[in-house]
Order: structure tokens, then C-alpha cells, then sequence
């Protein structure tokens, strides 16, 4: 844990309060390609991508915020709520330091369906938060047997891209939803874009 803490306890349960009470005051807005992809009705949720992103335009009249990196671009998110990242930063060094990541998925009761991670690397991380709702299990494949998870106990690590996993229905409350993630298309962008050295000089996160 480290030595200063500004936003959490360090105590789990307290801590999922906190971020929740964070996660109300955000408002949570899904893109149309990411609603179809799961069914998802406007205005029912959202899931947004906290992080950088290679997709420069945003709208018609509008394009995104480029970032220090060549080709790389802030989302909506990042540059709505800047203060984020280093939330999410203190969350993560308190409860699963030296875990590497590069974004995180935000979500607002946003039922995923079956799915694979398939451009994320390695293992991802995910935090749930909701003290009304119930049921919302993380499910997860291991082909040998299936798991379910309330990711509300504690961080839930694995493989995303390698193992199937969904999230059954809930009730009763609004849920909630962090995934901290290393993303395979951003890293290779950014191989092309930076020199090597200056590539493990980079302190993670990249945000």
C-alpha cells in the first residue's frame, strides 16, 4: 500500500463506497457500435473507455484531444473527468498494486453477453460496485468448469481474451463496473510511434 492516501481507506469494503459514490457523479454514455454489440437500449447505462484511444474522430464538428503520443487520442471520459486517472491509480496501487495496466472499462448497468476480450493482453482486473443490487455474477469459462464471481468481495483477476465470460442479470440497484486492462492494439501503436528505450522508460499506466 502506499505511504499517502487521498480519496481511499485502504479497507475494501469502505473503499467500494467510496468509488461508487465517485462512479454517481459520472455520466455514463455507451456508443452506438458498443450498444449494438451487446443490445444495450440508450439511456438505460453506458460503458465508456477510459484511456487512449487510435480513433481521432469524434464527431462531425468535433474531434478528440490528442494525447503525447503520436497517433493516440484521449476519450471522452479522460478529458470530461481528468481527475480519473488518478483515482483509479490510488484504487488500484491500494488494493492490487504492481498490477499492470494501461485503461479501464467503465461501466453502468451494462449487461454483457458470452464474450471474449480478444484485443486485450494478458490478464485484466474487475471491480464491481453496487450496494442495492443483487445477483449480477461474473461468469467465467475455464473450459474445465465455470466460475461465478461477485466481484463486489474482490478484485476478480483473469484471463479475458483466453476464457469466455458474461455477467447474469440483476435487480434491485444500479451496478456498476471497472475493468483494468492492457489493450494489444493501443501497445502496438505506440511500439510503432516510440523508440524502444523510450518505450520501457514509460511508467504504467499509459494514461
Amino acid at each position: 500500500m502506499k505511504d499517502t492516501i487521498l480519496y481511499f481507506s485502504g479497507n475494501w469494503d469502505d473503499d467500494c463506497d467510496i468509488m461508487e459514490s465517485i462512479l454517481e457523479n459520472v455520466d455514463f454514455v455507451s456508443g452506438t457500435a458498443r450498444r449494438q454489440m451487446y443490445k444495450q437500449k440508450a439511456g438505460t447505462g453506458g460503458s465508456m473507455l477510459f484511456g487512449l484511444t487510435w480513433r481521432g474522430y469524434l464527431s462531425k464538428t468535433k474531434n478528440r484531444t490528442k494525447s503525447k503520443y503520436k497517433g493516440l487520442y484521449k476519450t471522452k471520459v479522460m478529458d470530461d473527468h481528468p481527475e480519473l486517472e488518478g483515482i483509479f491509480k490510488e484504487f488500484a496501487d491500494t488494493h492490487f498494486g504492481g498490477f499492470h495496466y494501461t485503461q479501464v472499462q467503465m461501466n453502468k448497468n451494462f449487461h454483457c453477453g458470452k464474450h471474449f476480450d480478444s484485443s486485450n493482453v494478458g490478464e485484466s482486473i474487475l471491480c464491481a460496485f453496487g450496494k442495492k443490487y443483487k445477483g449480477g455474477m461474473t461468469c467465467v469459462d475455464y473450459k474445465d468448469r465455470i466460475k461465478k464471481f461477485d466481484a463486489r468481495d474482490h478484485p476478480i483477476q483473469f484471463n479475458g481474451a483466453k476464457f469466455e465470460h458474461w455477467v447474469e442479470e440483476w435487480t434491485g440497484g444500479d451496478r456498476y463496473t471497472l475493468v483494468f486492462f492492457d489493450n494489444l492494439k493501443k501497445k502496438k501503436l505506440i511500439n510503432r510511434t516510440l523508440s524502444l528505450p523510450d518505450l520501457k522508460n514509460e511508467k504504467t499506466p499509459l494514461l
